[in-house]
């Protein structure tokens, strides 16, 4: 238990650390990879656990920070609002308007005359707790380079939008017939995958990818796929069983916010790969899956 504790609280350290960056420079540039390194990871892994345990992505707390401090100042008339945009970095005083309007429902003009209701949201405290209600079962592999290929949706991890946008593009996927064409080429590897890759380092942005195991031929591949080269690695491969829904979602949230601050391991920063079974319905009781993540 206290090695357990000790790895906690580690974390806890390491993204207060993130966020007493990310706080230092509300006024002034916010370089994301940075605040990875101030949280010691990578900023895949980085991106991927802040929006799990907060709710929001990183961008998305800057935003909301930036907002509630230039509100704050506007209400309390401490400067024009064109020099409180430009401070919290909105490049025109237009542009401060309309993020302004959508948080506040109002101008930031109209702060100043009395009467508005604001709210704040005050800055990130860090408290990761683990559960440990509930068993996960994984083990720990070393795999050989992967060519897969496949049709690419980009994505950001902001509010968890992700979770929405990726369900989404199967169920397009499955409906316009691609799937079924990747599903023909598969041969006698009866398990197509998702992959998640390409991070961008300044926003979190990402590719996800529905893909199989490269074909020899290309023949009968939907239009638009790419390939995916995945370097060997070593996976923790976390099994999900039940349907899939909404099982698999609640086992890669635990991952981030339980089985990494608990096993003391590191993400590689790498392609993270699910591999879903075709032979059985996802809705079937004894239904199973896998979420595989690169360690470092």
């Amino acid at each position: 238990m206290r090695e357990q504790g000790n790895e906690r609280m580690n974390w806890q350290e390491r993204m207060t650390n993130a966020i007493s960056y990310l706080e230092g420079n509300l006024a002034g540039t916010v370089d994301l990879a940075e605040a990875a390194r101030a949280a010691n990871c990578s900023p895949f892994h980085f991106f991927r656990m802040f929006d799990v345990i907060t709710g929001m992505g990183p961008a998305e707390y800057v935003r909301r920070r930036r907002l509630s401090l230039a509100a704050a100042e506007l209400a309390s008339d401490a400067g024009k609002v064109i020099d409180v945009a430009v401070k919290y970095g909105w490049e025109s005083p237009d542009a401060f308007s309309r993020a302004f309007r959508k948080e506040f429902e109002v101008l930031p003009g109209a702060v100043r005359t009395g009467g508005v209701t604001l709210h704040a949201y005050p800055p990130l405290a860090f408290s990761i707790a683990l559960k440990g209600d509930k068993a996960m079962e994984y083990r720990i592999e070393q795999g050989p380079e992967y060519r897969l290929t496949g049709i690419s949706l980009a994505c950001r991890s902001d509010d968890g939008s992700n979770f929405r946008e990726i369900p989404a593009f199967w169920g397009k996927v499955m409906e316009d017939g691609r799937f079924n064409q990747l599903c023909n080429r598969m041969g006698k590897n009866l398990r197509v995958c998702g992959v998640c890759h390409t991070c961008d380092d300044a926003t979190g942005a990402f590719t996800y990818s529905i893909a199989i195991e490269t074909p020899p031929s290309m023949n009968g591949m939907p239009e638009g796929c790419s390939e995916i080269v995945i370097p060997p690695s070593t996976w923790a491969k976390f099994t999900s069983r039940g349907p899939l829904f909404p099982n698999y979602q609640d086992m890669i949230k635990r991952i981030y916010s339980e089985w990494f601050p608990a096993s003391g391991k590191e993400h590689a920063g790498t392609a993270e790969i699910e591999y879903y079974p075709c032979e059985k319905d996802a809705n079937d009781p004894d239904y199973y899956a896998e979420y595989w993540v690169p360690l470092k």
